[in-house]
């Protein structure tokens, strides 16, 4: 995205924007908590039983994929003439529907390598694989394709290349449908996911809040300065996901005192200190960050500081909600997301037509850290 946007026209990066956002939370409809339930009923299996009950949570997520991509593929036209007030965006959101399909199976594959804890190859599979995203912005320099297909490119590139990567896990997993013996009851799993559900459906919406305020009432170009910030932030992103990919197996099956209070004495510590260093670099360095933006964009950087400020408060506060998921109350987490989701979309609303990306930005950070700061207090203290 960065790069896009030193060579496309404002309104062109636009779609490149809602062609990012699109793809994450349809990807987010196709995950509907069965990576989280999939760890919960999974991780401390071995052989054949481990086989058998990934097999389970494999099939569900292919199902719901499908399910997702087919309604969200027919109705592209009305939301994007309708909810966005773009109707030139339809292409975009169809692209993002195959983008999504395929980010679907290659992150259910990498769960399935964070269950059995192999952590080292999910990381040599995720750097090629930003790498293989990278290449075909090149073709936007080199040719002057347009920017939403060359994102389509690498991101299909990038993912097909972690599916390739876990090809033989994956076949083995579909083959175990068959296999004799015990697996997760539906029952468990649709007491233990139905939560998880509703933040995941929540989480969604919460995403897609910032592309619908700018695009129906945000000035010129406000979509595409917030989603640049957003790109660049993303590094902040890359890095709470990489820490939640060690944490959670760990927070899910910590269902005693004592072993969620030794996760918090692991964890807390050094995470503070870290997210102290990344927050004084963040906003001292913001006159380095401007020289990455176009001159076009020139809010970008502020957009930047106030996302990534919300991407290092959540390092500190997501690893500690997970304990709920641990201890059996993810209907804490739903209520949480739901009420920073209201609080967001209400402020997103007032402030988009006279502030911008810029208050969309605030919006999030305000609403996001009192919230989980909140969370956070009531996990500590019990």
């Amino acid at each position: 995205m960065l790069v896009l946007a030193h060579y496309l026209a404002p309104a062109r990066f636009d779609e490149c924007a809602i062609y990012a956002s699109s793809s994450l939370v349809i990807g987010n409809l196709c995950e509907l908590g069965i990576s989280i339930s999939c760890l919960k009923f999974v991780t401390e299996a071995r052989g054949a039983d481990w086989l058998r009950a990934v097999s389970r949570f494999l099939l569900l997520r292919l199902a719901l994929t499908a399910g997702v991509i087919a309604v969200v593929f027919l109705l592209t036209p009305l939301a994007s003439a309708r909810l966005l007030k773009h109707a030139e965006y339809a292409a975009a959101l169809r692209l993002a529907c195959g983008s999504a399909a395929v980010a679907s199976v290659s992150a259910f594959s990498l769960v399935l390598l964070q269950s059995r804890l192999q952590f080292g190859k999910m990381a040599r599979l995720n750097a090629a694989a930003a790498v293989l995203q990278i290449l075909p912005v090149w073709l936007v320099m080199r040719y002057g394709w347009h920017g939403v297909a060359s994102l389509f490119a690498g991101d299909v590139l990038s993912r097909l290349w972690i599916v390739a990567g876990n090809a033989g896990l994956l076949a083995a997993a579909l083959a175990a449908a068959k296999l004799p013996g015990p697996r997760p009851a539906w029952k468990p799993i649709a007491v233990f996911a139905n939560w998880i559900t509703m933040s995941t459906l929540i989480g969604a919406a919460y995403n897609y809040i910032p592309s619908i305020a700018l695009a129906r009432w945000g000035g010129a170009a406000a979509l595409g300065t917030y989603s640049l910030g957003l790109s660049l932030a993303g590094g902040f992103a890359l890095l709470l996901n990489s820490a939640s990919t060690v944490l959670m197996p760990e927070a899910v099956t910590a269902n005693t005192p004592e072993r969620r209070r030794g996760y918090l004495r692991a964890y807390m510590p050094a995470t503070a200190v870290l997210s102290a260093a990344l927050l004084a670099a963040t906003w001292l360095g913001g006159p380095l960050a401007a020289r990455l933006f176009p001159k076009t964009l020139p809010d970008a950087v502020r957009v930047f500081q106030l996302l990534a400020t919300a991407h290092i408060a959540l390092l500190l506060a997501n690893p500690v909600q997970f304990l709920l998921y641990g201890a059996g109350r993810p209907q804490w987490c739903a209520a949480s997301d739901a009420i920073i989701t209201v609080l967001f979309g209400a402020a997103a609303v007032v402030v988009a037509p006279g502030y911008g990306a810029i208050g969309v930005a605030c919006a999030l950070l305000v609403a996001q850290t009192a919230v989980k700061a909140a969370v956070v207090a009531a996990v500590v203290s019990r």
